[in-house]
């Protein structure tokens, strides 16, 4: 039997998600929410906050972080149970934490500490505290996240700086990305336009600027905000930033665009940081997860009815053990029409496979839909020696082939003459499919043989280095 097949199927369903919008009120001291679309009432989450000023959400664990300045604190609450955990304290050296933000799909969090000059991240559970810029700031403030390049984004507002910066996780590559700014509030990424946005009320505008190319070119977004705006948050799959405002006591919604500038809520003492559960309502949903199976190749293939600020898919496959990842399928955004995507897991050994994908969105939230039933792949019917790939090559080639039963094996390369120069393999192997790897740096170009051999089959194929 030269090729065999097996193929499962799961029909996935999203859940039906209520959209919310979160906020801090610094004033009041409280946590609050209400529907995004202006529907029924505020509720409180929290009360009794000493002064609330950032928020951030965990949507994969349903919670609410925030930074409380003037304790010197960063909590979190269970939206669900509302029990309250405390994060870190002074006595985890925070003195004066501002902006933070999440990077779920890597278990951290980042802040700003106004009173040390610092920006620092952790564990989501505040363990492993790190210090990634430590010296040349003012006042760091509000902070921000890029999941999809990995950078952290922050505004100073200091006397001399007035300024967004950018830098890796680990505070490497430190970047200047909007220069020459008046009075810096709140900011907010948008991975799917790439574009950085920024609260200037020195100007009275809120702004973005692309960071393909940086320093970023300034574009107006809101002008003639007269207020004192604060938290922005961005809507990106719909296209909506959202900020608050402390003079105004409201919070206030307009295109990215700019148009059909909107009051949604009143009556709030002193909003500050803002959240929204903006990857919830139109989640990406899957219609079907298959896998075929031909020799000791498996290829899944997976296809969304819609998407919703989706990143993308990682690929994770499970033998023994837990889960690793094998590769990353880069999603679609946001699509209405249904996109269909495929993965060819190659050269696996004889065994039996688990596979389940991870969707991750732009902000690093994910969920997992898992393959309904096991891969297997199965002892060869006849032993075979394949073509190598690439070929012609240089200065690597892989040669593959598979074992019916247990041999001893003998894999040698041969010149045009017929003279041994590698000697590959030369043990015992148990019957599977093997992968070896030629590395011809040190031969010259042209023509060689490459040969397997056991006591009951031998076989020999061409190969070309080309240099």
């Amino acid at each position: 039997m030269k090729k065999y097949f097996i193929i499962f199927l799961i029909l996935v369903f999203s859940e039906s998600y209520s959209q919310k919008i979160y906020w801090t009120d610094g004033s009041s001291g409280k946590l609050q929410e209400h529907a995004i679309d202006g529907s029924g009432t505020t509720s409180d989450i929290l009360t009794g906050i000493a002064s609330t000023y950032a928020l951030g959400i965990n949507l994969n664990a349903n919670e609410l972080y925030w930074t409380d300045f003037s304790a010197s604190t960063i909590n979190k609450i269970n939206i669900g149970t509302l029990t309250v955990t405390p994060i870190l304290s002074s006595t985890d050296g925070l003195a004066g934490p501002r902006g933070i933000a999440l990077d779920v799909g890597n278990n951290r969090m980042y802040w700003a500490d106004n009173t040390s000059k610092k920006i620092q991240r952790s564990a989501l559970n505040g363990g492993t505290i790190t210090t990634i810029i430590s010296t040349g700031l003012v006042s760091p403030g509000y902070v921000t996240f890029d999941s999809a390049s990995g950078k952290v984004y922050f505004a100073d507002n200091g006397v001399g700086m007035k300024k967004i910066m950018r830098c890796n996780f680990d505070g490497t590559g430190l970047q200047d990305v909007a220069t020459g700014l008046s009075q810096v509030w709140g900011i907010a990424f948008d991975a799917v336009d790439n574009n950085i946005y920024w609260i200037d009320s020195g100007i009275d505008k809120i702004q973005k600027g692309n960071v393909s190319s940086l320093p970023v070119s300034k574009n107006d977004v809101v002008t003639g905000v007269t207020g004192n705006p604060r938290g922005l948050v961005i809507d990106a799959a719909r296209n909506f930033v959202y900020w608050t405002d402390n003079l105004t006591q409201d919070i206030k919604r307009a295109t990215t665009a700019g148009a059909s500038i909107t009051q949604l809520f009143t009556g709030i003492p002193y909003p500050q940081g803002v959240a929204i559960n903006w990857n919830s309502a139109m989640p990406v949903e899957l219609s079907s997860f298959t896998s075929s199976v031909n020799r000791n190749s498996v290829k899944l293939s997976w296809s969304t009815v819609m998407e919703d600020n989706n990143r993308g898919f990682s690929i994770e496959r499970k033998s023994s053990g837990e889960f690793k990842e094998i590769a990353f399928v880069n999603g679609n955004g946001n699509t209405n029409i249904p996109i269909s995507y495929s993965y060819d897991d190659r050269s696996l050994q004889v065994g039996t496979f688990s596979y389940r994908l991870k969707q991750i969105d732009f902000n690093g939230n994910y969920k997992y839909y898992e393959l309904g039933n096991e891969v297997s792949i199965g002892i060869p019917q006849k032993f075979s020696l394949s073509q190598n790939y690439p070929n012609p090559f240089n200065p690597v080639t892989n040669i593959e082939f598979q074992l019916p039963v247990n041999s001893f094996v003998e894999l040698k390369v041969f010149d045009i003459v017929g003279r041994e120069v590698s000697a590959i393999v030369n043990q015992n192997l148990s019957a599977g499919y093997y992968k070896y790897s030629f590395d011809a740096s040190g031969f010259s170009t042209g023509t060689y043989f490459y040969r397997v051999k056991t006591d009951k089959f031998s076989d020999m194929k061409k190969m070309i280095v080309v240099k």
